[in-house]
């Protein structure tokens, strides 16, 4: 894959993780009638374990040393970035530590998989 299609992979991966992350919620009773236990973390592995990979693919693009270091690095920070602002109560979202576990679960399989897979 070339430059600028990791490049806009990599920056559409992070809009789309922002944009479910600070979206509005869906109102209490909506969000009690769940058909999968734990969707939304199912989301969270899912959504890191792309953005480990994409975001691996556009450090080593861009030439940059230790990719897989920065990657978790970045995805990280990413993650606790979005769980912090939904804290703050800007938007209707709250604050779960167990968002954080899943995303860091996400990125440390999807970085596993970058490596042993050499994507």
């Amino acid at each position: 894959m070339g430059s600028k299609k990791v490049a806009i992979c990599f920056y559409l991966m992070l809009t789309v993780i922002c944009a479910l992350s600070l979206a509005p919620i869906q109102t209490p009773m909506q969000k009690s009638i769940s058909v999968i236990p734990n969707l939304d973390k199912i989301a969270h592995f899912g959504m890191y374990f792309v953005l480990s990979n994409i975001s691996a693919l556009y450090f080593r693009h861009r030439r940059i040393k230790h990719q897989i270091r920065y990657s978790f690095l970045f995805c990280l920070s990413w993650g606790i970035m979005m769980e912090l602002i939904q804290k703050t109560k800007i938007v209707n979202r709250d604050f779960d530590i167990a968002d954080i576990i899943a995303n860091i679960i996400g990125c440390i399989l999807g970085l596993i998989f970058f490596k042993y897979f050499k994507i």
